[in-house]
């Protein structure tokens, strides 16, 4: 028996009742219902219509993965307010020292947050949901996420599927008799189209760069060749930083594939980097519980490395949008501060200049970090506003960067 939610203010996360003692209690940051519409999408070319989306932004829930005593929590709960998206954030059990002490080859904070990952997967197929997002609590997203950017990669989404359904990339992959495809009607139903489809979808990374870090990413290090040959879908995205303002390894990513500027991809995932924000569908999240992401058989030392193979090699089907709508936040790792790890990851040195110069969290235009947009608990008032004017219109109320509404 699970906990039941209560509503609560739009300014403040307060917990869950349980009816059942040997529950783990559920934390939920619930809205009070909006009048105010929100603005319609334009259509894009070439992509199925374009719709508005919702609190869970077209999944059946949010998933956040984070400690009770997270200090990232409460940015990430102001965030979620102002562009009204509903989390969820499970509360984490107390692991064990036999759960903590039988996988010696990863790291304490590693294994830590391999657990907690696996415990939402098995909360979402408990919830019966047929696809959940899955956030890490360090992630940073553009105010206008829910207002442009989740409706044009939903749209992407359902239009690569629909295209690739009857080709070789579906039919070929191991497992895929386990599926059962839903008609084009029943599909259409879906905001990502036919959720048997696909497993993972990467909305969120440190980059897919069809290649690892230790690339020294000089010109022609991708070719145009290698994304035409892999499916994938482009389009607009006026969101999107310039590629000056890209993480550089995005950028050139980008200009050496041959893909103009504000210009976003959905592709198959080729080599996806980090876990901040992947939603998951029923039978994606079976295969990392049962076989991919299983810590009882693994030979990795880290989640997001066991999603990786998982993708690239053992039948998991997977897309990543590319560049990404969500990037975690510069500073200290919580999995570095466990295990004394003090050198800074590649792909986090290599664009330290560009965030010290830009003041925003990378590949994203106008985000959270650094709290542009706080507001005080109880400011109702405050709140409004700022889902009006930021949240809604999708203007960056930052000194010199006001943008027009999208």
């Amino acid at each position: 028996m699970s906990a039941v939610p209560i509503l609560r203010r739009p300014f403040r996360l307060r917990f869950l009742a349980t009816i059942a003692v040997a529950a783990l209690i559920t934390y939920r940051l619930w809205f009070f219902p909006s009048a105010q519409a929100w603005l319609p999408v334009t259509g894009r070319d070439g992509l199925a219509t374009v719709l508005e989306t919702n609190s869970t932004l077209g999944f059946g829930t949010v998933y956040v993965v984070s400690k009770a005593d997270s200090p990232r929590r409460h940015g990430l709960l102001q965030a979620a307010n102002v562009t009204e998206i509903d989390l969820t954030i499970p509360s984490q059990p107390v692991w064990t020292e036999e759960q903590l002490s039988g996988h010696p080859k990863i790291g304490k904070g590693s294994l830590m947050a391999w657990l907690g990952h696996l415990h939402l997967l098995r909360e979402f197929l408990d919830s019966g949901a047929e696809s959940a997002l899955i956030l890490e609590d360090d992630v940073d997203w553009d105010i206008r996420l829910r207002s442009l950017q989740v409706p044009l990669v939903s749209a992407a989404v359902r239009t690569v599927l629909s295209s690739e359904k009857k080709s070789s990339f579906f039919s070929s992959e191991p497992f895929s008799n386990e599926a059962t495809y839903y008609s084009d009607d029943e599909a259409a139903q879906y905001p990502y189209g036919d959720p048997s489809l696909w497993d993972l979808l990467y909305l969120g990374h440190c980059g897919d760069y069809f290649h690892g870090t230790n690339n020294d990413f000089k010109q022609g290090h991708v070719k145009p060749k290698d994304l035409a040959k892999i499916p994938h879908v482009s389009f607009n995205d006026t969101s999107l930083p310039d590629f000056d303002n890209l993480h550089p390894w995005t950028a050139s990513l980008l200009e050496n594939l041959g893909v103009p500027v504000h210009t976003r991809l959905v592709h198959k995932s080729i080599f996806p980097l980090c876990t901040f924000a992947y939603a998951v569908s029923r039978r994606g999240a079976k295969m990392l519980l049962e076989k991919t992401a299983n810590l009882d058989t693994t030979d990795h030392t880290a989640y997001d490395v066991a999603i990786l193979i998982s993708c690239r090699d053992r039948g998991l089907r997977c897309w990543s949008v590319n560049p990404e709508l969500f990037h975690h936040v510069p500073g200290k790792s919580m999995i570095g501060g466990i295990e004394n790890i003090t050198h800074v990851p590649p792909v986090d040195g290599r664009a330290k200049e560009q965030v010290e110069l830009r003041h925003e969290t990378p590949n994203i235009d106008c985000g959270f970090w650094g709290g542009a947009f706080a507001f005080a608990d109880g400011d109702g008032e405050s709140l409004e506003n700022l889902r009006q004017e930021v949240g809604r219109k999708g203007r960056c109320l930052k000194p010199g960067r006001e943008l027009p509404p999208s």
